[in-house]
């Protein structure tokens, strides 16, 4: 398994290494129309080649150069392939055209019928290729350094069937932690204390503590147990949770991972629900908190069992659901026999790409996640999905701020 398992990430490295190269080649087409400097057509190798084979054998052969670095590194290759796409794109685009044109006239040619040809749009094209290829490249330079903007989303929700002691009742939900991202404490201090300063009855984590293992989330055990919330804290697994991301783990130690991850979790003060329920009491009023495993749409774990984990609930109170992976929701929570008034999921993170303005949104997530941002209503049901408070591969986020959500219950 472990023997296949190389060979397949020697192929991936392999074919990504020929298609970078094919891009940064065909790119230079581009560049090397607009530049007349030799010194700027080097910087140009230089930009693209060295990120390449300084960050792909480090990253072949799982060595590192710090988590900090390693970030940096990941993130300049990640746009400058970006921003190479869209060059690329665009001259094909018009190398197919002249193709067109060339064809057309060897046909005219033999019809006899001979015409001029006049496709000399090569210097403006490029201007155009290396203009929309800068956009992303920009964007995703700039949002390296904006990947920790922690924004508080608010939300205040009327459910009729929320008892009326927990009018007003308050509740902050954090997903995504991704701690193994994090080069120190430093970094993500300040959304713990936005956290804090909201003052929450309810504390909810979506899941996705660590990147692969557990031993990432040692270093903040007490960052995360300084965390406050009047009625207690409660997690769920995400995806990233259970283990099955390093690579190096046996099945054994991919079960031993998760239980480690689970004692880490209380340490920092999380009730961990695995397909479980809890009452949320107030006086001699409750509702439902319920939390499941992991269950995502293709080839995501499918822990999650929704019918073990709401079979002690009460059916005519209000009942909140955490699942990490909002394609949960439509696939079997909306239709469930027993209603779930509210799910907080987490996992898309907004792709960390997009737009985000005066009401509008738009990120590449929107494409594979109908639910992948915000609030969403389906059958008097809702569905929050939390941005997320960390990040996952390329190191930053632009548009799509990392979040926490503050969610304040009305009673009706």
């Amino acid at each position: 398994m472990v023997l296949l398992q190389d060979k397949k990430r020697a192929v991936f490295y392999l074919v990504f290494g020929v298609f970078y190269l094919f891009l940064v080649v065909y790119g230079y087409g581009a560049v090397r129309v607009l530049l007349s400097s030799t010194v700027k057509k080097r910087l140009y190798w230089i930009l693209t080649l060295i990120p390449f084979f300084i960050g792909t054998p480090l990253r072949y052969m799982g060595l590192s150069l710090g988590t900090k670095w390693d970030a940096y590194l990941t993130g300049l290759l990640f746009a400058i392939t970006t921003g190479l796409l869209l060059v690329s794109a665009l001259l094909l685009l018009e190398d197919l055209y002249r193709l067109g044109v060339f064809l057309k006239k060897k046909v005219l040619q033999v019809l006899g019928k001979d015409q001029p040809m006049n496709i000399d749009r090569r210097r403006f094209l490029s201007a155009t290729a290396v203009s929309v290829g800068a956009l992303p490249f920009s964007s995703l330079l700039i949002g390296m350094g904006a990947r920790n903007k922690y924004t508080l989303h608010t939300y205040e929700l009327t459910f009729d069937r929320l008892p009326k002691v927990f009018d007003g009742y308050t509740i902050i939900q954090i997903s995504d932690l991704h701690l193994g991202s994090f080069s120190s404490l430093e970094e993500f201090q300040p959304g713990l204390d936005l956290v804090n300063e909201q003052e929450a009855d309810l504390l909810l984590f979506t899941g996705d503590m660590v990147n692969n293992q557990s031993a990432e989330a040692l270093p903040y055990i007490q960052a995360l147990a300084d965390l406050k919330a009047k009625d207690g804290k409660y997690a769920v697994l995400g995806n990233h949770d259970y283990g099955t991301y390093n690579r190096d783990f046996s099945d054994e130690m991919v079960d031993e991972d998760v239980q480690k991850l689970l004692e880490i979790q209380t340490q920092m003060g999380f009730k961990t629900l695995n397909n479980e329920s809890a009452l949320i009491q107030r006086q001699d009023a409750y509702f439902n908190l319920v939390g499941v495993e992991n269950w995502g749409t293709g080839r995501f774990l499918k822990a999650g069992d929704l019918t073990k984990a709401t079979a002690a609930i009460d059916t005519s109170v209000f009942t909140l659901l955490m699942s990490h992976d909002p394609s949960h929701w439509e696939a079997e929570v909306v239709g469930f026999e027993k209603k779930i008034d509210l799910c907080l999921s987490g996992h898309t993170h907004g792709f960390q790409f997009g737009v985000e303005i005066a009401g509008y949104k738009w990120s590449p997530s929107q494409y594979r996640y109908p639910q992948w941002a915000g609030m969403y209503e389906q059958n008097e049901r809702l569905i929050n999905v939390n941005r997320g408070f960390g990040y996952l591969g390329y190191p930053g986020r632009f548009g799509i701020w990392p979040e926490i959500t503050r969610i304040r219950l009305k009673s009706s």
